[in-house]
């Protein structure tokens, strides 16, 4: 057995059958024998099509690093494993021209799927943030009076807040002073992430601590949520259509291989 049928074998029975293929139990063998017939059928099938094409350096290695977790687990030699690694990136290549050809959606489409589909381009809620971290490291009670200070001089005075941060802010906003941009929720820890959500425009929070150390956040604006303008949610539909329409133009052109076999 060539080295990619036993690469792929193997990685058939974890998938499906979550065991190596030595282990598939009894009652399911005869299953996973039609599926291993099939997929291997396939597989020849694209290879001999994609045989003359050619590899570029960048897909070989993209394919090299997707497969290298399940190469590692395989005792293949240096040569096995590169030949594994030009099969797959055969089948990549072949894959990639057959949807190159699929149909591109049309526009009345777009516009349907995208009128029936508008909830999913909105726009989420964001905050124009600034950001000032102190790390405690080994003077914790020091760290937390000085936090104090810089909150309590912000408070006073906002125009305060790029300068302290510019000068003794750990986070690599410094160098904008402190300003992070426009934030959405799942960008920061929770505990950053609730305190920036919970303020109201042009306010600062308490002093909040992390496991990084102590932080002041300022939210200088705060745009609500809002429909994405239309022109890029088209565009974003189209892109979804288009990805749809490969997918089912490949699964198409491989059943198309095994009833011409």
């Amino acid at each position: 057995m060539r080295p990619w049928e036993r690469f792929a074998r193997r990685r058939l029975a974890l998938t499906r059958w979550h065991c190596e293929p030595e282990n598939i139990p009894a009652s399911h063998q005869q299953a996973f024998d039609r599926a291993w017939a099939r997929q291997r059928q396939l597989e020849l099938a694209v290879v001999a099509i994609a045989r003359d094409a050619s590899v570029t350096d960048e897909l070989r290695n993209a394919v090299a690093a997707s497969l290298a977790p399940q190469l590692d687990e395989c005792p293949f030699s240096s040569a096995e494993r590169q030949a594994v690694i030009a099969h797959h990136a055969r089948l990549e290549t072949q894959f990639a021209e057959v949807a190159r050809t699929a149909p591109l959606p049309d526009e009345a489409s777009v516009l349907r799927w995208y009128q029936q589909h508008q909830a999913q381009f909105m726009r989420p809620e964001q905050r124009l943030t600034s950001h000032l971290l102190l790390t405690t490291e080994q003077n914790h009670a020091g760290i937390r009076t000085q936090i104090t200070r810089f909150y309590q001089q912000i408070r006073d005075h906002r125009a305060a807040f790029p300068r302290l941060a510019a000068r003794h802010s750990h986070c690599p906003s410094a160098l904008e002073g402190g300003r992070l941009g426009w934030v959405s929720r799942g960008l920061l820890f929770p505990e950053l992430e609730n305190a920036l959500f919970a303020l109201q425009t042009d306010e600062v929070s308490q002093p909040v601590e992390t496991t990084l150390g102590w932080h002041l956040l300022w939210c200088e604006q705060i745009r609500q949520p809002a429909l994405m303008a239309k022109a890029d949610a088209l565009a974003k539909a189209r892109e979804y259509l288009f990805r749809q329409s490969q997918q089912q133009w490949q699964r198409q052109w491989l059943a198309s291989l095994l009833q011409a076999r």
